[in-house]
């Protein structure tokens, strides 16, 4: 069978869509021009030959059992991807299939239209959220992306150092109409993933960086799934990934420091340059020495990571909605409220630390959740956000005040008026997070619960 087709990047989601599938593909044969691959969509297993490249190529699919399938699926190891289809209604009988990566590719969307004819492929316009065109373009051939990554041309580095494409963090989140114990394993395998990729490129500060926050992501969905993996295989499977962040800790406590210094010093009240120069040096070459004999640790990190990822399959999550989610994310609710409450009027750094580590478990799981209705969600996890911001800035300038008071280099009377600098911006900081605070907790537990459970059913509901 011909398929006539014209493929895109994706520059924007558009919201109409009738429908999405969750695709996984792996690659048994590849060449120049043609490949046989398997295809697992949704309940659907084919083999699939394929050749040709460009708007018209040849197809043929055969239907498999699930014996075959998966005495074959191993030898496609490590040339596979993973992605969401989602089906979008165009002019006429057309329709888009955006399949937005997951993975290793996470943040790349692209977009098919088939046409019943050449001279239809050549009259379509495409609509304005429709990118660049990639017809013919072998660099995004699934294949290609299963093996080799991304075309070097479509690179860019995020915020955190990891070269992706167009929306690195589009994924986080359950899909509407899918279910939810199928979506929170999806999302967690994502996010160890991408820690791993970062682990396995360039050990930069940035990269390990960015691992580290795909870990917290990670746990604070496994928090969402704790009463029903057990405690035990929670447990156990939690430790893991805490010590693989652990072992790439000195890294991230070297370069926040750094920051931290660079935004003192850029700050309303001045630090004295006299105290800084010295200083930040030191920060710099230590921090430097760290990332460069950070082979071992961070092997060893990626290694775990990947332990956890690859038992994700065999957790026992029955197919769940609202019960699956609800107990975790009252937990993180009311344990946030109590953190809050136990502040007290001179907290310590340990009770800051533990309220700004529960916001971040409610800010990552209202991420979560936030298709439920994303126009109130998207609006309370950035309030959740800028709350634990604070608490972060917070965190970091005590570490730096830790670290001035041991720092021989700093003439003592510029340390005393340094560390006095810091005492004010942390006082200033946690003014504005205890109003923040007192608004994100401002809601009882079950209040909170039953609030987000109404959006959850009512986004959910058939239209």
């Amino acid at each position: 069978m011909a398929e006539i087709e014209r493929k895109f990047l994706v520059a924007e989601m558009p919201r109409a869509e009738n429908g999405r599938t969750v695709i996984e593909q792996g690659y048994l044969a590849l060449d120049d021009q043609a490949e046989v691959r398997l295809r697992r969509a949704g309940g659907e297993l084919l083999l699939t030959a394929k050749t040709g490249h460009g708007e018209v190529r040849e197809e043929v699919e055969v239907p498999l059992g699930p014996g075959a399938f998966e005495a074959l699926w191993p030898l496609t190891a490590g040339k596979r991807v993973r992605k969401v289809r989602h089906y979008v209604p165009l002019n006429g009988l057309l329709r888009a299939e955006i399949d937005v990566y997951e993975g290793a590719l996470d943040g790349l969307r692209t977009a098919e239209v088939e046409f019943s004819s050449r001279e239809e492929a050549d009259r379509f316009v495409p609509p304005p959220w429709l990118g660049d065109e990639l017809t013919g373009d072998a660099g995004y051939a699934n294949q290609r992306l299963a093996t080799v990554g991304l075309p070097e041309e479509a690179r860019r580095r995020d915020d955190v150092g990891v070269e992706i494409a167009i929306a690195p963090d589009s994924d986080y989140r359950l899909h509407a109409g899918e279910d939810a114990a199928s979506e929170v394993r999806r999302v967690i395998v994502a996010r160890l993933e991408r820690a791993v990729a970062r682990l396995e490129g360039e050990a930069t500060a940035e990269a390990i960086h960015g691992a580290r926050k795909d870990l917290k992501k990670a746990r604070a969905a496994l928090r969402l799934i704790r009463g029903r993996l057990g405690e035990k295989a929670f447990k156990r499977k939690n430790r893991a990934l805490r010590d693989a962040g652990r072992l790439l800790s000195a890294s991230r406590d070297a370069e926040v420091k750094l920051v931290t210094l660079d935004g003192l010093v850029e700050g309303d009240g001045e630090a004295p340059a006299g105290a800084t120069v010295a200083w930040r040096a030191a920060l710099v070459a230590e921090r430097d020495e760290i990332v460069g004999d950070g082979d071992a640790p961070t092997t060893e990190a990626a290694a775990a990571i990947e332990a956890v990822a690859a038992g994700a399959p065999e957790w026992k999550l029955r197919r769940g909605g609202w019960k699956l989610l609800a107990p975790g994310l009252d937990t993180a609710y009311a344990d946030g409220r109590d953190a809050f409450a136990a502040l007290g009027d001179s907290p310590s750094l340990e009770a800051v630390h533990e309220l700004r580590k529960r916001g971040k478990d409610l800010w990552y799981q209202v991420r979560l959740l936030q298709d439920s209705w994303p126009a109130v969600l998207e609006a309370t996890a950035e309030e959740i956000h800028a709350f634990t911001d604070l608490l972060g800035d917070h965190h970091d300038l005590a570490v730096l005040a830790a670290d001035l008071r041991g720092r021989e280099v700093v003439d003592p009377a510029h340390r005393e008026t340094v560390l006095a600098l810091i005492g004010s911006r942390q006082a200033a900081l946690l003014a504005d997070a205890r109003r923040a605070g007192a608004r994100l907790y401002a809601e009882k537990p079950k209040a909170f619960g039953r609030r987000l459970r109404a959006y959850w059913r009512a986004g959910r509901r058939p239209t």
